[in-house]
């Protein structure tokens, strides 16, 4: 109800926004799975992503109509729980049930992760109770956008479910993102929801009329900051030149993708070297003249070869792939666990293995292998954004006496990667980074590779563990956002699809369809521009975390005066 900083929100006298017959628990528990239904059905693979601009609006009118906090808590757990089935029902990997582990995983996922979103939201519901509804009701673009941001920091982080990223497919309203980064989006349509659902109050209480011309002033308000960004984005689309043709000159690279569509489950129990020798036939296929380009750089998906390579008893094997790509002429990226071992088991962490016949320990990483033809030297990387206990316990070398609760499908239990490694092309200079699968969800993270040289993105994954169901769409999707916010070409190759190239102002090319077998080859350009998103990272999402504090500050100090009002002005 607005009704100024007098009102606290608590539902109990006339005025509210529900007619006095409606306000009952069913009609709040239709209105909070309204909610659910549209922000779910707003993410990929569902392109009505213009829903959740306005998906928050029901859940709002409930704790409007809310006596006490704890009531509207709950209903905002129902209204988060569907959000999270809908959008996360991948998780379990039910289509298949290859995998009871992953299927209790999954549900407790979707059961447990809505929980999170109780804290912007509570603060919310103690902020419209302390400080009154409109003072609320601007903080809480800030809540949400700072909940979002601090969730992606730690090892138990899931950003999955970032408000922005239900836009990916509105690819002229996303352009500005190169100053915000996703979290821009974010702002925006929390903006947006805050701003239509006060137009709604005001007109249930009589206090506007849309025809008036106050009304048509909010109306034109709100329309216009719907249409800044695809106005913005209109006029980013119309200057540049066709992105999706192949550059000429110096600043290009000939990439080759390989999706050898191979079961996920099924790969880790193949033969070494029936495994290798597939994906050299495939990439010698690739580097004939038949194809579009001859390329300079292979990639082969996450964890393509499923053993420790580079190790001793694996060598002969490694012989193997390096005369072929001596051969070819053409350097590869691929995913492979890798090994580092400890002489001293003393200096090994607590979440370090040991090998069961020598006790020496060791850190398994999942990692990406640069090998180039006619250099000993291979370049790597260590994944460093694990999936909470699909890859690795969180905080395993504290907790790593919980260990026995992580994935174990392949081997499981990776180590963090030591650094942010930029991959380097001898013979062309191209420079370039390798995301592994999760990692490309987190936006100042692959940012960092761009500020610290990479003249392009990759991606490399499995996703085919969720069968047909929405989770490779929806990460497919989220890849677009990485490669507008840093104005980079991007390479996605999946193990049995999405694999694709992305320009960098979010337009798809030579995408495949899941479960083929496909090659693909593309020139792009390299390029070395920073947008602002690129140096400067979360700005925009610190800035709402400092505005959060500060209103949460006023909270507390509102309720402490509330609370103490008579002791600190009783005369003496």
């Amino acid at each position: 109800m607005i009704t100024g900083s007098q009102d606290r929100g608590d539902g109990n006298r006339p005025g509210t926004h529900l007619p006095t017959r409606a306000v009952t628990f069913w009609f709040q528990t239709a209105l909070s799975l309204l909610s659910g239904l549209m922000l779910g059905f707003s993410f990929p693979p569902s392109p009505f992503g213009i829903l959740a601009c306005f998906g928050l609006i029901p859940l709002l009118i409930v704790i409007a109509d809310c006596r006490t906090i704890g009531r509207g808590l709950r209903f905002t757990y129902l209204a988060f729980l569907v959000f999270h089935v809908i959008t996360l029902n991948w998780t379990g990997g039910f289509s298949h049930g290859n995998d009871p582990y992953m299927m209790i995983a999954g549900t407790l996922t979707m059961a447990v992760h809505p929980l999170f979103y109780l804290l912007p939201m509570g603060a919310y519901i103690v902020l419209r109770r302390s400080l009154g509804e409109i003072p609320a009701l601007i903080a809480l673009p800030a809540i949400w956008v700072a909940y979002e941001y601090t969730h992606s920091l730690s090892e138990w982080s899931f950003p999955w479910l970032t408000i922005g990223n239900s836009q990916s497919y509105d690819i002229t309203g996303i352009q500005f993102i190169t100053a915000t980064g996703i979290y821009g989006l974010s702002l925006w349509i929390l903006v947006l929801n805050v701003l239509v659902y006060v137009l709604y109050s005001l007109r249930a209480q009589n206090r506007i009329r849309l025809r008036s011309p106050k009304g048509i002033l909010w109306l034109a308000g709100i329309m216009l900051l719907f249409s800044l960004p695809p106005l913005h984005g209109l006029v980013v689309l119309s200057e540049i030149e066709d992105a999706a043709g192949n550059p000429e000159g110096g600043g290009t690279v000939a990439v080759g993708i390989v999706q050898p569509d191979l079961d996920p489950w099924q790969k880790w129990t193949m033969s070494r070297n029936e495994t290798v020798q597939l994906y050299l036939e495939l990439t010698d296929s690739l580097s004939t003249d038949g194809t579009p380009c001859k390329p300079e750089i292979v990639f082969w998906p996450e964890t393509a070869i499923p053993y420790y390579v580079t190790t001793a008893r694996n060598s002969s094997i490694l012989n193997e792939i390096r005369a072929t790509l001596d051969t070819l002429g053409v350097a590869l990226l691929t995913g492979a666990p890798h090994a580092v071992f400890y002489e001293d088991s003393n200096d090994a962490p607590a979440s370090a293995k040991q090998n069961p016949l020598t006790g020496q320990r060791y850190d398994a990483f999942n990692a990406a292998l640069f090998i180039q033809p006619g250099l000993e030297e291979i370049q790597w990387y260590g994944k460093m954004k694990m999936v909470p206990f699909a890859e690795r316990v969180p905080y395993a070398d504290f907790l790593h006496f919980i260990d026995f609760l992580r994935w174990d499908v392949g081997i499981g239990g990776w180590q963090i990667g030591p650094e942010q490694t930029v991959f380097v092309e001898e013979r062309t200079g191209a420079r370039f980074c390798a995301m592994i699968c999760y990692e490309s969800i987190y936006p100042a993270f692959v940012a960092d590779f761009v500020r610290n040289g990479a003249e392009f993105i990759s991606i490399i994954t499995i996703d085919s563990w969720w069968g047909r169901m929405s989770g490779a769409f929806q990460h497919r999707q989220f890849s677009v956002f990485r490669a507008v916010e840093n104005r980079r070409w991007l390479v996605r190759c999946a193990l049995g699809g999405i694999s694709c190239f992305i320009d960098p102002y979010g337009r798809v090319h030579d995408e495949t369809e899941l479960f083929t077998r496909a090659l693909l080859c593309r020139t792009i350009e390299r390029r070395d521009d920073l947008t602002l998103y690129t140096r400067r990272g979360d700005w925009l999402a610190q800035s709402c975390l400092w505005l959060t504090c500060l209103f949460l500050a006023a909270g507390l100090g509102q309720r402490f005066m509330n609370r103490n009002r008579e002791l600190l002005w009783k005369p003496e």
